[in-house]
């Protein structure tokens, strides 16, 4: 069976306030989903983002941090320095910003967070069907002992200085076929060609970031005034009357000293929503043909001077699930805009606002602009299993851990790898144990247990489901290849690299794109199959460099096809499965023929750069839509290069009626995701599993291939990336791999 073809992309806000004006007169991705087989490959729309069922993601738990006080400066006058002249311009087009990002806690404290019952050690019975499984039980809590790490701000999007995502202001965009915008085609490969689209990635009116369904507590942006008070209208951080002329445009001055020193005090986000009172109008963003950019000059109180440029401005449209990054030439302020610039380098005395503003009208209106205060993750760290093993040092022994390695250095990769065959093809349903299913007596000779003479349940090994040649290594701790270190003194890492499509710009590259790795692992016979609950964790490195979508080729299926560009993502991480031969990915999943948990990613084009790595659960298969990291306060929003993450996912699967027919257990599934010990999301309403097995009809054993067995619950592990669903990247992508775990306890970060 091929690997999953089916691709998603997911896809960020404005208002303002201060006083003192000068009028200065003016001038005027994807996710395309393919199946096993070439039939639905021409119906592909280059688009990268799973359409999310309307009703809203799970809302954050955590409550937003505080945000300090902005310093307070002097009211400064409006004196106008010259008669602005009244320039006609096009109706405003939204313009993007960069969506803020969730920030855990400074120094988080060790919480103990549910952890779940362990799995079931009884030998299961031969009867491939059994009575329903229990309802999902509250885990245990773990006891943490042990500080976290000091946080590295620049690895979490919500702990970065830039909050708005924001499309390159020398990036061409267009309008697309709706309320979106575009990065146009790449010329040079000829037509057909698609666009690159911009519609689910930045600040929005629900959203900081919508892409991750990281969503503002007030529709239409959260801020709060100098005085610190969240949502109030009173005392914004500039404010000015933008009625110097009755039609065109103008371009303002004001002062945003106390908007630059608070941002400062706070240390990132010189974000602002903007907002009016009285008659419409708009600001000139960076795309703006005649009018110069929004810009801000500041007085540092050294003596020195600087400019602060806008890496922002995007309007918060109501009405529309699309995001407005990108847009050109203006940013309408009927709701509101998101709108940032650049941190300050030093303590600033004074800061002035230079911005045009077009769409005047007769009618009167102020703008104000207030600093954005976005929801962030204060979730503590909480600690698990593996706090009680320095390094991981004997993790495999707790009698909670199914599957653990550590790449010690002078290790090889046969020591984690099975190496005694190419691969093992785990269709074939004569490879399996016959008591699984109910047709024979056990045989410990055949899978899980072993293969060809070979163990293989219990080694705490992988193996080659399919192989992909030399795609994966061992590297030790002294590698210094790919921005490569290690996570401690003495461990290496897997290295994984998914090769790229070596053909010209434009070329075809046909069906299925490239694989760095397809690796199983199997657990004891006595629990697979039977496990209702499991934890993975894995830490994970991202050695990727950053491109322009200038930069990057276009390819396309097969000739006369639609060239799109030629980005890395994919699927990838480490996840638990019940995968079978009738089903677990291809949109073929759940019900009474298979899942799987695996991860996709996307490498975000340096255009949109403050984006990162993005992040999802491929649940597509299961429930027909794309589940993001960052719901919760825009933790694991992005993953950012040449750094170290901790993930963990809790899947817990629905209550299963094992004897009904498909449509009868409840969807009371659930999946969670830490990100370094902090829970990051949480998704529900899951159904893995439903109907009785079913061995003469929907996966019928005269076939000879797998297919589910017992309570259909995790069976083991699987390690799949690859660049698709269609087609490869036209550069490699390379993943380090360390401390993996998988149990049936909350494991926790290593101490």
């Amino acid at each position: 069976m091929k690997n999953d073809r089916r691709r998603v992309t997911l896809a960020f806000a404005l208002v303002g306030a201060s006083s003192g004006i000068t009028a200065c007169g003016g001038a005027d991705d994807e996710t395309a989903i393919e199946e096993d087989g070439e039939a639905a490959a021409q119906r592909r729309r280059r688009r990268w983002w799973t359409a999310v069922p309307t009703a809203a993601p799970t809302p954050s738990t955590s409550a937003p941090t505080s945000s300090p006080t902005a310093l307070p400066t002097p009211a400064p006058t409006a004196s106008p320095t010259s008669s602005p002249t009244a320039a006609p311009t096009a109706a405003p087009t939204t313009r993007p910003t960069t969506a803020p990002t969730a920030s855990p806690t400074a120094s988080p404290t060790a919480s103990p967070t549910p952890a779940p019952t362990a799995a079931p050690t009884a030998a299961p019975t031969a009867a491939p069907t059994a009575s329903p499984t229990a309802a999902p039980t509250a885990a245990p809590t773990a006891a943490p002992t042990a500080a976290p790490a000091p946080i590295d701000n620049e690895a979490y999007r919500s702990t970065k200085k830039t909050l708005f995502v924001d499309a390159r202001a020398s990036t061409a965009t267009r309008r697309g076929d709706g309320t979106y915008y575009e990065v146009l085609a790449k010329a040079s490969t000829g037509t057909p060609a698609a666009a690159y689209e911009l519609g689910k990635i930045g600040p929005s009116y629900s959203s900081v970031e919508h892409s991750a369904q990281w969503l503002w507590n007030n529709p239409g942006g959260d801020w709060i005034n100098t005085s610190g008070a969240a949502q109030a209208t009173s005392n914004p951080h500039f404010t000015f009357a933008a009625n110097a002329v009755s039609s065109g445009s103008s371009t303002y001055s004001t002062s945003i000293t106390a908007g630059v020193q608070a941002a400062l005090a706070r240390g990132r986000w010189n974000a602002y929503i903007v907002k009016v009172v009285g008659s419409t109008r708009a600001l000139a963003t960076q795309r703006h043909p005649s009018l110069a950019a929004p810009r801000v000059q500041v007085n540092y109180t050294d003596g020195t001077v600087g400019a602060l440029a806008c890496t922002a401005c995007v309007q918060l449209m109501p009405g529309t699930s699309y995001t407005q990054t990108g847009a050109n030439p203006e940013a309408a302020i009927n709701a509101a805009v998101a709108l940032e610039f650049e941190m300050p380098a030093k303590a600033v005395s004074s800061a002035t606002l230079t911005i045009s503003v077009t769409q005047h009208t007769t009618g009167q209106a102020t703008i104000n602009g207030y600093l954005a205060n976005p929801p962030v993750n204060t979730s503590p760290v909480t600690l698990g299993v593996a706090n009680s093993y320095a390094g991981d040092a004997g993790l495999k022994n707790d009698p909670s851990i199914l599957f653990a390695q550590r790449y010690e250095d002078g290790t090889t990769l046969g020591d984690y790898v099975i190496q005694n065959f190419s691969s093992i093809d785990v269709w074939n349903l004569s490879y399996w144990d016959p008591e699984l299913f109910g047709t024979g007596a056990a045989n410990p000779a055949k899978l899980p247990t072993a293969h060809n003479g070979v163990p293989i349940a219990g080694t705490h090994k992988w193996f080659y489901k399919q192989n992909t040649g030399n795609t994966i290594t061992l590297v030790n701790s002294s590698y210094t290849g790919d921005g490569f270190q290690p996570v401690a003194p003495g461990l290496g890492a897997l290295r994984v690299v998914i090769p790229k499509e070596s053909v010209a710009d434009g070329g075809s590259v046909g069906y299925g794109g490239s694989t760095g790795a397809d690796l199983w692992a199997l657990f004891p016979k006595a629990v697979a199959g039977t496990l209702d609950e499991t934890y993975v964790r894995f830490r994970v490195r991202f050695a990727v460099t950053p491109k322009l979508l200038a930069d990057t080729k276009a390819f396309r299926t097969e000739s006369g096809a639609t060239a799109t560009y030629a980005i890395r993502e994919g699927k990838w991480g480490v996840g638990t499965h019940h995968w079978t031969f009738f089903g677990g990915n291809n949109n073929v999943g759940g019900e009474n023929i298979g899942h799987t948990n695996r991860l996709g990613f996307r490498v975000h084009p340096s255009d949109i750069g403050l984006m990162g790595v993005q992040s999802y659960v491929h649940s597509w298969d299961m429930v027909k839509y794309d589940m993001p990291f960052g719901q919760m306060g825009g933790l694991g929003a992005g993953f950012f290069p040449n750094k170290w993450y901790t993930v963990e996912i809790r899947k817990k699967l629905n209550t299963w009626n094992s004897t009904g027919a498909v449509g009868t257990s409840p969807s009371d599934g659930v999946m969670e995701i830490w990100i370094d010990g902090r829970l990051a999301a949480r998704h529900t309403n899951w159904k893995y599993r439903d109907g009785k097995l079913d061995y003469t009809g929907a996966t019928p054993l005269s076939m000879g291939k797998l297919v589910p067995f017992r309570q259909m619950g995790d069976m083991g592990l699987l390690l799949n990336l690859y660049n698709g669903g269609v087609k490869g990247a036209d550069e490699d992508t390379v993943m380090f791999f360390a401390q993996m775990a998988a149990g049936t306890k909350y494991i926790g970060p290593p101490r």
